[in-house]
């Protein structure tokens, strides 16, 4: 039987790539099979910076908290510094806020004993491997724990996240916990029910093989689906305009040919 998987190239699976599929079919077959990618926003430029200063504060709890700060600062200032994303002051606003915050909360349970640890698993469902990183693990206490940076406050774990941390705790006896930290405060949440989430994951891979399978032509592929202009996967103005061209919808006008009309 042939692997549709192997028809694109493709080689593992990961929970974030099983996510966007999930969520907006259109723009993963635009970036995975079409290759016509978007510019990192400055969000998850924000995201890998707090992380990063927060990880330099729980190896070394001798490491002032100003310090991890400023680490986080100029690593975003690295990362971003040929984005044009409109919100890049405000992103960079909140990174000092998250990293005194993330380690307020992370220092409470000592020093972690494993971090950006990798997990590969293989399912009899699936033809290839689904692959993914956590962030942090304590094993005295028997957890991982994935750092998800905001703005704004989550109170509840969403399905994504859900199903990207049962992965991280398959086969193991931790707890999977995410942490969501703002500049202000932090939601430390447990996951009751990986396997289920783990069962959901597998079967959006599934899902996505049948798709693969349809046609090793990926524009035939694209062919198929419809994409959400007003999708949050299409928030950058790049990767919008990429939408549009590769699904045949006509070209936003120019911001002051809007207004004049």
């Amino acid at each position: 039987m042939t692997n549709p998987f192997e028809l694109h190239g493709i080689g593992h699976l990961s929970p974030s790539s099983l996510n966007t599929f999930a969520a907006a079919p259109a723009v993963w077959v635009m970036e995975r099979l079409c290759g016509r990618k978007a510019p990192v926003g400055c969000a998850a430029y924000r995201g890998t910076s707090a992380e990063y200063g927060i990880q330099l504060g729980l190896e070394d709890f001798s490491c002032d908290v100003s310090e991890c700060q400023k680490e986080a600062v100029a690593k975003f200032d690295h990362l971003s510094a040929l984005s044009g994303d409109p919100k890049r002051a405000k992103e960079r606003e909140a990174i000092p806020g998250i990293v005194a915050t993330g380690l307020e909360q992370f220092r409470k349970g000592g020093q972690p004993t494993g971090y950006q640890g990798k997990v590969v698993h293989e399912f009899d469902e699936l033809p290839v491997p689904i692959l993914g990183f956590w962030d942090f693990a304590w094993e005295q206490h028997g957890m991982i724990v994935d750092l998800k940076s905001q703005l704004k406050l989550s109170s509840s774990i969403s399905d994504g996240h859900a199903r990207q941390v049962s992965l991280y705790v398959h086969k193991t006896n931790f707890v999977a916990r995410v942490a969501y930290v703002t500049p202000a405060k932090s939601n430390v949440l447990t996951l009751h029910n990986p396997a289920d989430h783990l069962s959901d994951l597998v079967n959006i891979a599934q899902r996505l093989g049948k798709f693969l399978s349809i046609s090793k032509d990926p524009y035939e592929l694209a062919g198929l689906l419809v994409p959400d202009l007003d999708s949050f996967y299409l928030s950058n103005p790049v990767a919008k305009a990429n939408a549009r061209e590769l699904y045949g919808f006509h070209k936003a006008l120019a911001p002051e040919a809007a207004a004049a009309g």
